[in-house]
């Protein structure tokens, strides 16, 4: 099997038995000591969810979840459930016990790759910890990550330090800040996202901070990773303050990003922009990208912009989902409240966003594009194309004169335009016939762009090995979306087949077996091959059916294990006790006053934890050996 990791310590001194586990992938799943049995409450949910499929059956209305809200706890009234539904929830609870009795587990590793993990869980003197790009794990000594990670707490343009109390006492006036927020402005937020922002702000003030930690840019650091350190900070901010009303500003910003011209929303909507684009022989490409674009995105001058943009009156007159005082009150304090632990470590940002915390890239795109607004009209006739992906910008140039030192100089002019907002450092590639772009390469073929798929050479593709603890479907799924992603992406028939061979031959190396792999590559092959030949709307008559088919379902949740039962044993126990049972009306027929919506059971497996997770570094300071502190002294 293909085992791998990156060995970034001084001397690569890391003993390569780790691989044993480490190469398997982030993605791996033990298997759990004991299989699941927990089934009371997800028998409760399930009951739940089918008295509210039965009290709302006649309701034509179409409700749509808001994307935040508090789960509701709420049930029908017990008299306006048939008895007769009550009877086959208990009949199939009844079953789903007896079938998930509490059994020992067979593990997935052998016994050295147990102690090889046991001992990855207890180092002092090194950690493993994630490449930027999903390029694979790497271990590094644990002082050097330290210092990598403090390069950037450390600065003070960025970051003010602060004492614990200070931190705590600072997240504690935050707290009393969002909540005055919105009490004030409560007319302007909906009722499900009031009672969210509130709930969990409460909720997160017992532990108010985002969580720092860095990913290793693999891919600049050359083929024998010995190239000075490059590291791409990063926030886990899901259980700080400023999470929830973050969530709220990205919601009401994504409207604006989204709206503008350079705005690309993936690579296959970069397929579509390229596909009429003809090219003249003159033409080049050429891609840039923003040196670390979050933290450098200065806030003063960034709300400035952003707030005389909300304001405008046209932007009002085109977007009415909002209040620009109230959106602007939010944005303030998301900007400039973002408090982070790194260890016993505590900072401050005081200029710049963090990648983790909503909604930086929402402002970061809104930002660069109120920037390009100003300059890109009057360069229209140099660019057919001008694409942006955050932080990544794709290019055709069209240079207009006959005189080479003179389009050498408009290249140049236009390059310091991009590079004139303030805060940013836009760094470009030399014009070209080639370029590489997100996960794609963009051609100059005659007058036509043609695309491939793009990898980076240090990828380790580390695919989840079959005796990985998932739930059924994840390799379908896999297979099923490589191929395709390489079908869209990919123009060249025997590129096709090559890029797809590929894709096979590395689930081989990862133990996939060929009886296993050539069903499933039949099938998604006939899968992309038809999804080209659908047009839009019919992929989007086909989305929508699916989506009336959901009305219809009922969901089973539990945590899936190797050794526990078979979907299909769970499905046979749904149509025997609960959707047909012997000599009993369907169902969908039991109802009061009409037909149930219920023709369906899906099984929704929860995974348990995978490496990722039990190598987790994100909350450094749960790791033994010395505090972060103690390496401040000379940084």
């Amino acid at each position: 099997m293909n085992l791998a990791f990156h060995d970034l310590t001084t001397g690569k001194v890391i003993p390569k038995k780790f691989k044993a586990v480490l190469g398997l992938s982030y993605k791996f799943i033990p298997t759990p000591g004991k299989t699941w049995s927990k089934v009371t409450p997800s028998l409760e949910r399930f009951e739940r969810d089918t008295h509210l499929k039965v009290f709302f059956a006649d309701d034509p209305t179409d409700v749509t979840a808001p994307p935040l809200r508090v789960k509701s706890i709420w049930r029908p009234p017990a008299n306006a459930i048939p008895s007769e539904v009550d009877r086959r929830i208990l009949a199939f609870s009844r079953g789903i016990s007896s079938m998930f009795e509490e059994r020992l587990g067979d593990s997935n590793l052998l016994p050295y790759q147990r102690r090889i993990l046991f001992e990855l869980r207890e180092l002092r003197d090194y950690i493993i910890v994630k490449s930027d790009k999903g390029l694979g794990p790497c271990a590094i000594e644990f002082e050097r990550y330290a210092r990598a990670a403090l390069v950037h707490l450390t600065n003070p343009d960025n970051y003010l330090m602060l004492t614990e109390a200070e931190a705590t006492q600072m997240a504690k006036a935050t707290v009393k800040s969002i909540l005055g927020w919105k009490a004030k402005n409560r007319k302007y937020i909906d009722d499900d996202s009031a009672r969210y922002i509130e709930k969990k702000t409460i909720d997160h003030s017992k532990e108010p901070f985002g969580l720092f930690y860095i990913m290793i840019k693999i891919h600049k650091l050359g083929p024998s990773l010995d190239g000075p350190l490059k590291t791409r900070p990063v926030v886990s901010d899901c259980s700080s303050v400023i999470h929830p009303i973050g969530k709220w500003a990205d919601e009401m910003l994504q409207p604006f990003a989204k709206d503008q011209t350079s705005y690309l929303r993936d690579s296959f909507q970069l397929i579509d922009i390229l596909s009429p684009i003809r090219v003249s022989k003159q033409m080049r490409l050429a891609t840039c990208d923003a040196v670390a674009m979050y933290v450098n995105i200065p806030t003063d001058t960034a709300m400035r912009v952003i707030s005389e943009y909300l304001r405008d009156d046209e932007t009002k007159r085109r977007f009415d989902h909002y209040d620009a005082e109230t959106l602007i009150g939010a944005l303030e304090i998301v900007m400039r409240n973002n408090i982070i632990k790194f260890g016993d470590v505590y900072v401050k940002q005081i200029s710049g966003t963090a990648m983790g915390v909503p909604p930086a890239p929402s402002w970061a795109n809104l930002y660069e594009a109120l920037h390009e607004r100003e300059f890109l009209p009057a360069w229209q006739p140099h660019l057919p194309l001008y694409k942006r992906y955050l932080d990544d910008i794709i290019i055709l140039w069209n240079p207009t004169s006959d005189d080479e030192s003179i389009n050498v100089a408009e290249w140049t002019a236009f390059k310091d335009e991009v590079n004139s907002i303030d805060g940013l450092t836009w760094e470009f590639t030399e014009l070209d016939e080639s370029v590489d772009f997100m996960d794609i390469t963009v051609s100059i073929a005659g007058d036509r762009l043609r695309t491939t798929l793009y990898e980076k050479p240090m990828a380790l593709y580390l695919y989840i090995p079959p005796h990985s603890a998932h739930p059924p479907g994840i390799l379908t799924g896999h297979v099923y979306g490589e191929v395709l992603r390489i079908h869209r992406i990919c123009m060249d028939e025997d590129d096709r087949a090559n890029r797809v061979k590929t894709c096979y031959d590395r689930l081989i190396s990862r133990g996939h077996t060929p009886s296993a792999l050539l069903p499933l590559f039949k099938k998604a092959l006939t899968n992309a091959r038809k999804f080209l030949t659908t047009s839009t709307e019919e992929r989007m008559a086909r989305k929508q059916a699916k989506q009336e088919e959901t009305k219809r379902q009922l969901y089973l949740h539990i945590e899936h294990h190797p050794q526990g039962p078979k979907s299909s044993e769970i499905q046979k126990l749904f149509n025997n006790t609960f959707l047909n049972p012997p000599g009993k009306k369907p169902f969908n027929q039991i109802g009061k006053y009409g037909e149930l919506p219920v023709d369906k059971l899906i099984v929704c497996h929860h995974r348990s934890r995978n490496l990722e997770n039990l190598l987790s570094y994100r909350n450094i300071c749960k790791r033994k050996g010395p505090p972060i502190s103690s390496f401040l002294e000379n940084e």
